[in-house]
This record gives structure tokens, C-alpha cells and sequence, in this order.
């Protein structure tokens, strides 16, 4: 059951953030945010693999549903496109409050 729980809170982050945020992301463009993401996530999931081949990064099995070598949990992806998503968020926010 732990495994799931760490999975199942970036998911419910995930679309809490969508909800919170569901009237900006129109006004960026989901083709913005969508390329965006597609660029982040395969550029920090090759640092992540080279960080936990070197030794860098070490993942609990105990907390994730499946590490695949060299240690990547399955979850990343999803935590990296969730963290992209936040910062697009914040930089928008940002921008707004700045005007």
C-alpha cells in the first residue's frame, strides 16, 4: 500500500494544481504547456538515468511501485512533468502579479 500512496499524491498534486489553475492555462495555451513539458521531462529523465547509473540518486524500493535500471522509479515522469507544470504556473503567476 505505501508504494501506491507516493504515486497517488503526485497524481492528486497534479491535478490539484490543474484545477487550482484551470483559468490561466487556457489563456497560455495547453499547445505551450503540452510542448513545454515534452521538451523538460525526456531532458530531466536523462539526467535522472545518468544520476542513478553514477550513483548520484538512489530510490527506496520499498517506496515506489517498480525502479527500473540503472534506478529510475516508474513515478518519475510524472513527478518531473508536475514539477514542470508548477514552475509554469509560478512564472505565470509571477508575471501576472508583476503587471
Amino acid at each position: 500500500m505505501l508504494r501506491v500512496l507516493y504515486l497517488i499524491a503526485i497524481l492528486v498534486s497534479f491535478i490539484g494544481v490543474l484545477v487550482l489553475d484551470r483559468r490561466r492555462l487556457p489563456i497560455i495555451g495547453p499547445r505551450r504547456v503540452l510542448r513545454t513539458v515534452a521538451v523538460t521531462v525526456p531532458l530531466f529523465l536523462a539526467f535522472d538515468v545518468l544520476g542513478a547509473a553514477r550513483g548520484w540518486f538512489a530510490s527506496d524500493p520499498r517506496l515506489n511501485l517498480l525502479i527500473i535500471p540503472p534506478g529510475v522509479p516508474v513515478e518519475e515522469p510524472l513527478l518531473l512533468a508536475f514539477i514542470t507544470l508548477v514552475s509554469i504556473t509560478f512564472l505565470e503567476a509571477f508575471r501576472r502579479a508583476r503587471r
